[in-house]
């Protein structure tokens, strides 16, 4: 890249980067150098609930009629997940767990996720049948989400995906950071 355009230019750092990385290809997994550390596990080792770092809250009230969530920006990828042209790369399932163990577990799951550079996960919170009236981790799975600055969008899933009982949520991954 010519030193000048550098110095004389007034485009933004993700510009700047943008241009850098035009035209280059990225590595297969395969043919990375070793280094000596670990790939990131598909599952990683789970910690106790007690050692999560308590940063979410059951007290934020997502309203209940809202099947989606967006941030600023990002509605036509909300579109195409709504349509189901984003497919799940792994999928959590909360059923059976107590409200304590699905927060626990969803904070772990994402984090895994965005470890291994997912872009697509799933969340089956279920319908509630089992909660005997309310639909206790369906509200709460997603008050959880929207407080989590990883998560960018999420929807109900396709009818033969879980309907309103599962979440297709889209995550940020580490080249979204460039442009916060």
């Amino acid at each position: 890249m010519p030193r000048d355009i550098l110095t004389n230019s007034k485009e933004s750092d993700a510009d700047l980067f943008l241009l850098a990385a035009e035209g280059v290809t990225p590595l297969k997994f395969e043919a990375r150098a070793e280094t000596g550390k670990r790939p990131p596990a598909g599952r990683q080792e789970t910690r106790p609930v007690d050692d999560l770092p308590d940063r979410l809250s059951d007290f934020i009230s997502f309203p209940e009629e809202e099947s989606s969530f967006c941030r600023s920006g990002l509605s036509r990828s909300l579109r195409n997940m709504k349509k189901g042209r984003m497919k799940t790369e792994c999928e959590l399932d909360l059923h059976g767990m107590t409200s304590i163990e699905a927060r626990g577990e969803l904070v772990r799951f994402i984090d895994a996720a965005r470890g291994a550079g997912m872009k697509v996960v799933g969340i089956i919170h279920g319908k509630g049948h089992g909660s005997g009236g309310e639909p206790v981790l369906k509200s709460r799975a997603r008050n959880w989400l929207v407080q989590m600055p990883e998560v960018l969008a999420f929807c109900e899933a396709k009818p033969q995906n879980g309907g309103s009982g599962a979440l297709v949520v889209l995550l940020k991954t580490r080249i979204d950071r460039f442009f916060d």
